[in-house]
C-alpha cells in the first residue's frame, strides 16, 4: 500500500511540475512575442496591452493591425508569419480577409444601381438562367436589395456544398462549381417572406456577385479591380497569390497552430476569396470614411434595422454607447480572421488581421473602444 501511495503522490508532483512548466512556457511567449510596436505613445501602449491579452490565447500565431485616427496611420505588428519560424509579418504581409470581401460587393451593387444595370426592387429571377419558381414566399419574389442585407431568406450555406462525397473539410468551397451553386438554389425552401428577418446567408451574397457578372459581362475580380482597387491605389489586394510576394503571405493556422489551407473560392469569389494587407486595408477604411465615390457612399445606405444592428449595402452599422455611428464586418476561414469597424464622424477606424483561430473578440472590443474615445478629444 505505501509503495502505491508513493506512486500515487510522485505521479502527482509530475503532473504538477508539467502543468507549471507548460504555464511558464506560455507566459514566456506571451512576454516575448515579436513586434514591430516602438512602444512609445499611449496608443503603441494600449495596442500593447490588448494584443498581449490577445496572445493569452495558446491558438494564436501572427496579427497585424492598421489604425487611422483623422488621417494619421498607425501599424503594429505581432508574432509570426508561420508559428515557428520567428519571422514578423509587417503592414504588406498578406492575409485572408474572408467575408471582408461582402462589403466590396456592396459597393459593386452600388455601382451597377448607379449604372443602371440593376434596380434595389428588381425580382432577382429576372437575372437568373431559369425559372426558380421557389424563390417566392406567398408570391413575394426576392429582390436584389435582400441579396445585399441578408433578408433574402436564401440559406447561410446549401446542403449540397457538404452533402457529397468529394467535400473537402480543409477547403470546402475549392470544388463547389457555379452548377452546383444553381442545383442547390433550386432545391431551396423559402420558410417566410423576404425582407422581413436579417439572416446571415453567405449564398446569397454570392448569388448577387453572379448577377453583377452577367450584367457587366465581366469577372468578379475585374470589377473589384476597375471600380475599387484601381481608384483606390489598393496594388496588393488580389484573390490569386500568385502575384504575391511568396515571403510575405501569412500562412493559415488551425486550432493547434499547424499551418492550413487558404480557403479557395474559385465559383464563389464574391462570398470571401480576396486577400489583402493592412497598408491596403486602411486605404480602404479612409475611403469609405470620406464617402468621394458615389459607389461607396451609395453602399452606406440603410437598407434594413433589425435586432442585430442595421445594414446598408453588404455593411453593418451600429450606435456606440456614446452616440457614435459605427460601420464594420468581420471574416473567417478555416484558419484567419479579421475585423473591419470605422466610425465616419470621427474620421477613424482600424482592421485586425490575423492567420490564426484565437478569439480575437475581445481585442476588437477594447481597441474599438479606446479609437473612438481617442478620436473623440
Amino acid at each position: 500500500m505505501k509503495t502505491i501511495t508513493n506512486f500515487f503522490c510522485l505521479t502527482l508532483l509530475l503532473c504538477f511540475f508539467w502543468s507549471f512548466s507548460q504555464n511558464q512556457n506560455l507566459l514566456q511567449d506571451k512576454n516575448t512575442i515579436k513586434t514591430d510596436n516602438p512602444l512609445k505613445s499611449e496608443l503603441d501602449l494600449e495596442v500593447d496591452k490588448y494584443v498581449k491579452k490577445y496572445y493569452e490565447d495558446p491558438k494564436a500565431v501572427g496579427l497585424s493591425i492598421g489604425i487611422t485616427i483623422k488621417g494619421k496611420d498607425y501599424y503594429y505588428n505581432y508574432g509570426e508569419l508561420e508559428y515557428g519560424k520567428q519571422v514578423l509579418p509587417n503592414n504588406k504581409t498578406i492575409y485572408e480577409i474572408g467575408s471582408i470581401t461582402k462589403t466590396f460587393t456592396g459597393i459593386l451593387t452600388a455601382q451597377a444601381i448607379l449604372d443602371k444595370k440593376i434596380r434595389t426592387d428588381d425580382d432577382i429571377r429576372n437575372y437568373l438562367p431559369e425559372k426558380y419558381p421557389n424563390l417566392q414566399y406567398n408570391n413575394h419574389p426576392i429582390k436584389i436589395i435582400h441579396l445585399a442585407n441578408h433578408t433574402s431568406r436564401i440559406t447561410r450555406i446549401f446542403p449540397n456544398l457538404y452533402e457529397r462525397p468529394d467535400y473537402i473539410e480543409l477547403n470546402p468551397f475549392s470544388n463547389y462549381s457555379k452548377k452546383m451553386f444553381y442545383e442547390g438554389l433550386k432545391n431551396m425552401k423559402m420558410d417566410t417572406l423576404p425582407g422581413v428577418k436579417y439572416t446571415y446567408s453567405n449564398m446569397a451574397v454570392n448569388l448577387l456577385g453572379y448577377i453583377l457578372e452577367d450584367v457587366y459581362h465581366e469577372n468578379y475580380f475585374s470589377l473589384v479591380r476597375k471600380y475599387i482597387l484601381k481608384p483606390l491605389q489598393m496594388n496588393s489586394t488580389t484573390i490569386s497569390l500568385a502575384d504575391a510576394n511568396k515571403n510575405n503571405i501569412a500562412k493559415a493556422h488551425n486550432n493547434n497552430r499547424e499551418v492550413t489551407p487558404y480557403w479557395d473560392f474559385p465559383e464563389l469569389v464574391a462570398t470571401g476569396e480576396l486577400r489583402s494587407n493592412t497598408y491596403d486595408m486602411i486605404k480602404y477604411i479612409k475611403a469609405n470614411i470620406a464617402e468621394n465615390q458615389l459607389n461607396v457612399s451609395l453602399s452606406h445606405k440603410y437598407t434594413f434595422e433589425g435586432e442585430e444592428g442595421s445594414l446598408g449595402l453588404n455593411w453593418f452599422f451600429h450606435t456606440t454607447k456614446n452616440g457614435n455611428t459605427m460601420y464594420e464586418h468581420t471574416g473567417g476561414t478555416g484558419g484567419s480572421r479579421s475585423s473591419l469597424e470605422f466610425f465616419p464622424g470621427l474620421q477613424s477606424g482600424f482592421i485586425i488581421l490575423t492567420n490564426n483561430l484565437a478569439n480575437r473578440k475581445i481585442l476588437e472590443k477594447d481597441l474599438s473602444a479606446f479609437v473612438e474615445k481617442t478620436s473623440s478629444k
